[in-house]
């Protein structure tokens, strides 16, 4: 199937922006001295903002399930691997370099060469390994996800993958984990079927359900911290404080689903935001040195450590955006080569899921050779008689035949006629008269005579 250039999501880029920013307000929090303040009631906020902060790692895991849960194994889902690699390098080697110029840090080749295998150059480095790693099992873990069929065989994948990976930091009896360690490794494979997840069926509920189970979510955690904290008079409490918890995770998950859409596009919003999801990953390792290196200055201006952590607000987005741009820059050699060879802008193209391939193909007419022999036709299953009911009898009454009675017809009504007035007509009375026998003549003069006196009566 040929791919179409459709975008990018802007909410996957625009959450793993946010996902960065957390760890980033995580480690400022670290470097402040956090942890080593006295807890009271008053301390509820920062720990609110501290618990959300926490989820950032798995938010950028479930950002790279929502992108790449369609993903096939071949040479389109290695290639962004290429790239996150060299990024990796050569951030990990640019905040080594700060590193040994501010803070005079020397470190041997041997050193450099462990530290880049380890993802140890930063705090922060070991989540790209964790990128790293998901972008190399996504066409697998993709795969398993979506051989799944239904929402609920879906649902147990990701219950099943979250409970044996999100319960091991949580189930601690006697200062004793009842699951062993490495059960926490999985966490980040938890979060992205949990991304895909999101991407599948996050629309089948309203964003405020969304907003509503986020705000309880994080206000019964931080409720419970410091009530269990406030008594203790420091911040420890290990249920809760890891990155790989459950709480977490679904805090990560809801706020995707709180900014789930399907919408892809190529407008200066989405190439913006794009750009800022490809330099984040240079962010996340160098932020961690540049904090290091911008706090003493904070120190000064804020000596107070309320007003210290209120002012990381504005300075964490300041020192990601510096470190995304130089993340951006470092990555002009890779544009060129992109430029030079045709390669496609867009390493993240989807490919539909079988559900909406299933829907939008078209039937297909099979053509079959024509010596092929024509399979006989199943027999069909004669159906079996149903079993006769009892019939009982019942006396029939004769009826006496009624001869049917003809309808008379009533004689139509002749209008009778309306007798003529009759014509009299008068006959001319000829007179008689005696005839002489002596003379001839006087008989026909009487004649003429008469015959004429008619003809006048017609005429009248």
């Amino acid at each position: 199937m040929s791919e179409k250039k459709e975008g990018k999501y802007l909410c996957a880029d625009l959450m793993a922006v946010l996902g960065v920013m957390l760890l980033l307000g995580l480690e400022y929090m670290k470097a402040a001295g956090f942890m080593e303040m006295p807890v009271t009631y008053d301390s509820a906020l920062p720990i609110a903002g501290r618990w959300f902060c926490l989820s950032g790692a798995m938010l950028l895991s479930a950002c790279t399930g929502y992108v790449l849960s369609t993903k096939r194994l071949s040479w389109r889902s290695v290639k962004p691997l290429l790239r996150l690699i060299y990024i990796y390098i050569v951030s990990s080697l640019g905040a080594m370099l700060i590193r040994r110029v501010i803070f005079d840090q020397y470190v041997t080749k041997e050193e450099i060469i462990d530290m880049l295998l380890d993802f140890s150059a930063t705090d922060t480095a070991r989540f790209a390994g964790m990128y790293i790693m998901l972008i190399l099992f996504a066409p697998f873990l993709s795969a398993a996800f979506h051989d799944l069929k239904t929402y609920n065989a879906r649902l147990a994948f990701l219950a099943v993958t979250a409970g044996i990976s999100t319960l091991q930091p949580m189930l601690i009896v006697s200062g004793r984990y009842l699951l062993p360690a490495w059960c926490k490794m999985l966490a980040p494979f938890a979060g992205f079927i949990g991304g895909a997840f999101v991407r599948r069926y996050a629309k089948n509920l309203n964003r405020i359900a969304y907003l509503f189970l986020l705000l309880l979510l994080c206000g019964l955690q931080t409720a419970a911290v410091v009530y269990i904290c406030t008594a203790r008079g420091v911040l420890y409490y290990p249920q809760f404080d890891s990155m790989a918890a459950l709480p977490v995770m679904m805090t990560a998950l809801l706020t995707l689903s709180l900014f789930h859409s399907d919408k892809r596009g190529d407008t200066p919003l989405h190439r913006f935001f794009s750009g800022a999801s490809g330099g984040a990953v240079a962010a996340l390792i160098i932020g961690d040195t540049v904090i290091d290196f911008a706090l003493p200055s904070l120190a000064e201006y804020f000596p107070e450590q309320e007003l210290l952590l209120l002012a990381g607000l504005g300075a964490v987005p300041v020192i990601f955006i510096l470190c995304c741009t130089a993340g951006i820059f470092a990555q002009i050699p890779v544009f060129l080569v992109r430029a030079l060879f045709g390669e496609d802008a867009y390493e993240y193209e989807d490919e539909e899921e079988p559900e909406s391939r299933k829907a939008k193909a078209k039937p297909i007419r099979k053509l079959e050779p024509l010596n092929a022999s024509v399979p006989a036709p199943e027999p069909v299953p004669e159906p079996q008689p149903e079993p006769e009911a009892e019939t009982k009898y019942i006396p029939v009454r004769e009826e006496i035949p009624v001869p049917e009675e003809k309808p008379v017809e009533k004689p139509v009504p002749v209008p009778e006629p309306v007798p003529e007035t009759p014509v009299i007509k008068k006959e001319p009375v000829i007179p008689v008269s005696p005839v002489r026998q002596d003379s001839v003549d006087e008989l026909i003069a009487i004649i003429t005579k008469d015959s004429e006196s008619h003809k006048g009566e017609k005429k009248e």
